[in-house]
């Protein structure tokens, strides 16, 4: 069987999904320190079985899923997948029939491991066994991580065997017998258990077998009893049938009353009817009579009413008339003053128009006064100005101002002076002027506006006073209406209230008829309640009777019941046969008193048995059934003892044959190996700490060369690798693993060292098929493969595979 591919998905520092291929001859690992390399080796372990989070370096087994990056997010699954070929069929029994076999194992955060063998979910430990039988596993020497050189070397003897058990091949073996024996212990602690139990169950059986004599006893006792009551409830029934008897004669005695009485509600009752129906009209009349008197009357009291509404509508319409008059003179008032401010206004707007008329030519010239005055004012200030600078030039040219100058200055001075008054003066009476136009024209806009609102309300008094006549009109119309209507109203009041003292009159008749046929209807209606009554008592005392039978009845249902029940007795004849009555004839049978007490004492010599197992027959049968059925599970445990010590002696005598066997050829092959790596010097390993080859442990014993015979722990590091190595490539030699992966071994040792280190390599690969990894930073080791693997970290924190054939890269080079 052949390692041929390892897929990784989600372990450790490889995110994505990434397959190395296990090929033959010496396949190397290279790249930096911290880019993932041994985290192949270990994806390897985990799937073979490895358990320990610390031998995977981490703290928790989870920590073997991706646990994200700066880019990337974290994984919550991580699976590794081995694939195993198996075309020679030399792979354990259950697999022979596949050509590959995939080990995969898969785990989930939060939710643990699991393992797969071609898809088929199994244990760890069946995995575990798989790869025993092959001669490698997690735990395998031929596995060897950063540090196992070492730890090989200071390793105890017994833990330093496991070498020499990988060479024998019996690691499967080791690890049968390991469950051989569990099992085994197992088994003896039941067979202890199942004796322990044994005794317990006897000593039960040993107390029911006594019960079960009480019980027969107590068995024997109760079937008395159950006669005693069998012939009690006979008694009791046998009283009830006595008593249904007693009232059902008087039933009949009920029944004949109630017919007598029958007749005598039904003739009263037709009595009844005859005066019902003379009631009847004269109910009617009176109800007749009494609709129309209150018809009457309402009609009496609407003509009062409706005589005070017409007197308050005659008195509304003359106050209205009166108030419409008065708006009438309000409204023909204010017209007739609108029509004088009209005329007023309008001859005041005349006036204004002529005064702006002729005050036209005023304003013109003075505009044209006060634009001369402004003008004359403008030049003597441009004379003044042109003399001051003249002034100023002759100051900065120090000339001596003359008397003329000084004179044509205060002239200009007193004339600026005189023009200024003047202007001022043109200027007030030019805005006088102006000021008293704006207003006149003002003025003019706001007689228009009052022009316009006098009209307006003279419109409206107008059509005013055109609405106030026409309702006066229509209210003096209804006021001529309204005083036909005292006349109608009281001829009517009298029609209304002759036709009221003939209804009165009427209505009494028929009051003293309606009296009279009521006293005659309540007389036999007081007669019909009579009977009535005395029917109700009897039908009252009939009912009684029959719910007493129906007590009665219902009494006797119970106690059959109770007889069913208790007694298992479901027919009522079956009663008396099954009951200590029979020796009796039905006039001496004894009365229900002395039958209760017959069971009563009887229950009391029961009870004086105290309590009772009644089912002790029925578990004293069932223990001895059940220490019949341990005593065979016994035998059988027993029997299984036996042949499980037979198989481990087996296993055991198997496993020290092969294991002395394989020892003597690794203890040959590990000093030739020795020689050829050191150029000389012995080397022999011993079994130490026991006679049995089983539970010995594996001293190592090597001589350099040019030394003393010394253990190996006195060795410098490179000498105790190299031996550490001679020892895993004699095992090689002896019993080829499958695979073997050297984790930075090479580490401790010189250029030269490696040079022979990779030769016995070169010679492993020709004698045995066994497939090596390397894991290595050495440029030798390096040169000495047959193809190499790259991991690189192009990403931060997640690992990538390269591949480099160098065989091929020679042959395209040739």
């Amino acid at each position: 069987m052949e390692f041929k591919q390892l897929d990784i998905t989600g372990f450790k520092s490889f995110s994505e999904k990434t397959t190395f291929l296990i090929e033959n001859g010496l396949t190397g690992i290279v790249g930096p320190n911290g880019c993932g390399k041994s985290n192949i080796v270990e994806s390897l372990r985990w799937c073979m079985g490895e358990n320990s989070a610390k031998s995977m370096r981490g703290s928790g087994m989870e920590d073997v899923i991706f646990s994200g990056t700066s880019n990337r997010s974290s994984k919550n699954i991580s699976e590794v997948t081995l694939m195993l070929d198996n075309q020679n069929k030399e792979g354990p029994a259950q697999y022979k029939e596949f050509d590959e076999i995939l080990i995969r194992r898969k785990i989930e955060r939060d939710k643990g491991s699991k393992y797969f063998i071609n898809d088929k979910e199994v244990r760890a430990k069946d995995v575990q066994t798989l790869f025993a039988d092959l001669s490698t596993g997690a735990h395998s020497p031929s596995l060897i991580s950063q540090g196992r050189i070492g730890q090989l070397v200071t390793a105890k003897p017994i833990e330093r065997k496991s070498i020499i058990e990988e060479a024998a091949g019996i690691s499967g073996i080791h690890a049968r017998r390991q469950e051989a024996e569990t099992r085994l212990n197992a088994a003896e602690n039941n067979l202890k258990r199942a004796d322990e139990l044994k005794k317990q169950q006897q000593k039960q059986l040993d107390s029911l077998k006594k019960q079960a004599e009480e019980a027969t006893k107590y068995k024997e006792i109760s079937r008395e009893i159950k006669k005693i009551e069998a012939g009690l409830y006979y008694l009791k029934i046998r009283e009830i049938e006595k008593d249904k008897s007693q009232i059902i004669e008087k039933l009949g005695e009920i029944d004949d009353e109630i017919s007598a009485i029958n007749i005598d509600f039904n003739h009263n009752n037709t009595l009844l009817e005859e005066e019902n129906k003379k009631l009847s009209p004269l109910r009617d009349k009176k109800m007749e009579s009494a609709a129309r008197l209150q018809k009457l009357n309402l009609d009496i009291s609407n003509l009062v009413e409706e005589e005070a509404r017409v007197k308050s509508l005659q008195d509304k319409i003359e106050k209205s008339i009166k108030t419409i008059e008065s708006d009438l003179e309000r409204e023909k008032s204010i017209s007739l003053d609108a029509d004088l401010n009209e005329k007023r206004i309008l001859k005041e707007k005349e006036e204004l128009l002529r005064t702006e008329n002729e005050l036209i030519e005023v304003e013109t010239t003075s505009s044209k006064e006060l634009k001369n005055s402004k003008a004359q004012l403008d030049e003597l200030q441009s004379k003044l100005d042109a003399i001051l600078d003249k002034i100023e030039r002759d100051i900065d040219e120090n000339k001596k101002l003359s008397k003329e100058s000084f004179k044509e200055l205060k002239k200009l001075v007193k004339n600026i002076t005189s023009s200024q008054e003047d202007y001022a003066e043109k200027f007030g009476k030019d805005k006088s002027i102006q000021s008293d136009s704006i207003k006149r024209k003002e003025r003019i806009k706001n007689i228009d506006l009052e022009l316009k609102n006098w009209r307006n309300l003279r419109s409206n008094s107008e059509k005013m006073v055109s609405e106030l006549s026409n309702r006066k009109n229509k209210l003096l119309s209804e006021l001529n209406e309204n005083q036909k209507n005292p006349e109608r109203i009281a001829t009517s009041k009298g029609q209304n209230q002759q036709n009221l003292e003939n209804t009165k009159k009427r209505n009494e008749e028929i009051e003293n008829e309606l009296i009279e046929s009521e006293k005659k209807y309540n007389s036999i209606n007081e007669n019909l309640k009579e009977i009535q009554l005395k029917l109700s008592s009897f039908k009252e005392n009939k009912a009684r009777n029959e719910a007493t039978i129906e007590g009665i009845e219902n009494r006797k249902k119970d106690l059959l019941y109770s007889v069913k029940s208790e007694l298992n007795i479901s027919n009522e004849e079956s009663i008396l046969p099954q009951s200590d009555l029979t020796q009796f004839s039905p006039e001496d049978l004894p009365s229900i008193e002395d039958q209760s007490k017959k069971a009563e004492n009887t229950k009391k010599k029961r009870d004086s048995l105290g309590s009772v197992n009644l089912r002790a027959d029925e578990e004293t049968e069932k223990y001895e059934t059940e220490i019949k059925k341990m005593e065979d599970d016994r035998a059988d445990l027993y029997s299984a003892i036996v042949k499980l010590k037979a198989s481990i002696e087996e296993l055991n005598q198997r496993g020290r044959e092969r294991l002395l066997e394989a020892f003597t050829k690794v203890n040959r092959k590990f000093n030739e190996v020795y020689t050829k790596l050191f150029n000389g010097g012995t080397a022999k390993i011993e079994l130490v700490d026991s006679d049995d080859p089983l539970e010995a442990g594996l001293e190592m014993f090597v001589s350099p060369p040019g030394k003393r015979l010394q253990s190996i722990t006195l060795l410098s590091g490179g000498e105790q690798a190299l031996t550490a190595l001679s020892l895993i490539f004699a095992v090689f030699l002896v019993n080829p693993s499958p695979i073997c992966v050297l984790d930075e071994v090479d580490a401790p040792l010189d250029d030269a060292n490696v040079t022979r280190f990779c030769g016995l390599l070169d010679e492993l690969t020709k004698i045995t098929k066994t497939k090596f990894i390397i894991i290595t930073h050495h440029a030798l080791t390096m040169s000495r493969m047959h193809r190499l693997y790259g991991v690189t970290m192009a990403e931060q924190g997640v690992s990538q595979l390269v591949s480099v054939d160098l065989q091929k890269a020679e042959e395209l080079v040739a």
